[in-house]
């Protein structure tokens, strides 16, 4: 029986890119008879099992899901899985040949584990970027930690591992899914279509803690990310910077971390101006993207706690 479920959930596919990232689980040290891979064809226009070849796996499987966005995906692959411990790897993370032994071996050695990811998420850029972007390419689900980090406390932290190359017990991914058909909120968490919304991803996480299980980053746990020129456009960068705003608006106030307190509307805006003025180019641009998504996120949290 497989150990660990390989998920890719992936909407009409670079295969320049998801080639790179078979190449890479091709060469993965822990045999292929102890591992499962689903990929999830996200409602592409081509339908992906027609084209894309899995018969190099002997525990591979096209699964269809016709409903567009991240979170409907990512619960197509929770409840598809058979292992119990799922790995979600998007379609342009090429991760280091012994990541799933690894991932394997620290839930083995450590039964409080409940969700753990790359600490080394690092980039692979198709051109490579000013220096005025390169200080914002972080937005792009980057990050080279030094060292572990552990935690269970509910909310974001250090330890709460990004969702390309995060793992999870089954037994919490299928209580996020539960949780997902009552909080109706929590599938706007994610992107859908041109959206670029997140959090999605800090929700699953979070239920693992909220259970009582530790989430934790490795250093040791790492995967090479492929960032085409078009993510470095500053449009793009704008949009992707507010919808993290939104999306972690949202994620403080359903989970009880972020306490918001009355305050006066004339010094609220007059602090705003302020911060703007002071910012130029992108940085400022960024700033009034994050305001603007934050009052959108509050005015959506509001609508729904009276509903």
């Amino acid at each position: 029986m497989s150990q660990i479920s390989v998920i890719i959930c992936t909407h009409n596919p670079k295969m320049e890119y998801l080639n790179r990232v078979w190449e890479t689980l091709k060469t993965q040290t822990l045999d292929k008879n102890e591992w499962e891979l689903l990929l999830i064809d996200n409602g592409s226009k081509e339908i992906l099992s027609t084209y894309i070849d899995l018969s190099w796996h002997p525990n591979a499987r096209h699964v269809r899901e016709d409903k567009l966005g991240l979170t409907p995906a990512r619960i197509c692959g929770i409840v598809n899985a058979r292992a119990g411990i799922l790995l979600f790897v998007d379609d342009d993370n090429c991760l280091k040949n012994n990541y799933l032994e690894l991932s394997v071996k620290q839930f083995k050695d450590n039964s409080l584990l409940g969700t753990l990811g790359a600490g080394k998420i690092l980039p692979e850029f198709e051109a490579e970027p000013s220096a005025e972007i390169l200080p914002y390419t972080q937005m792009l689900a980057l990050r080279n930690e030094e060292r572990a980090h552990y935690s269970n406390a509910v909310r974001f932290s250090s330890a709460v591992p990004y969702g390309a190359g995060m793992c999870i017990l089954k037994t919490v991914a299928l209580a996020y899914v539960e949780s997902c058909k009552k909080r109706t909120i929590a599938a706007a968490l994610d992107r859908t279509g041109n959206a670029l919304l997140s959090g999605g991803d800090v929700d699953l996480a979070l239920h693992a803690c909220h259970a009582g299980y530790l989430a934790g980053v490795i250093p040791e746990l790492e995967l090479i990310h492929i960032i085409p020129k078009g993510r470095l456009a500053e449009d793009y960068l704008i949009k992707i910077a507010a919808g993290h705003a939104f999306s972690h608006y949202m994620l403080g106030r359903m989970w009880g971390y972020l306490k918001e307190y009355p305050e006066n509307p004339i010094l609220k805006k007059v602090r705003f101006l302020t911060k703007a003025r002071r910012g130029k180019g992108l940085s400022k641009a960024i700033f009034i993207a994050e305001h603007k998504a934050v009052e959108q996120a509050r005015a959506a949290w509001n609508k729904t706690a009276k509903a």
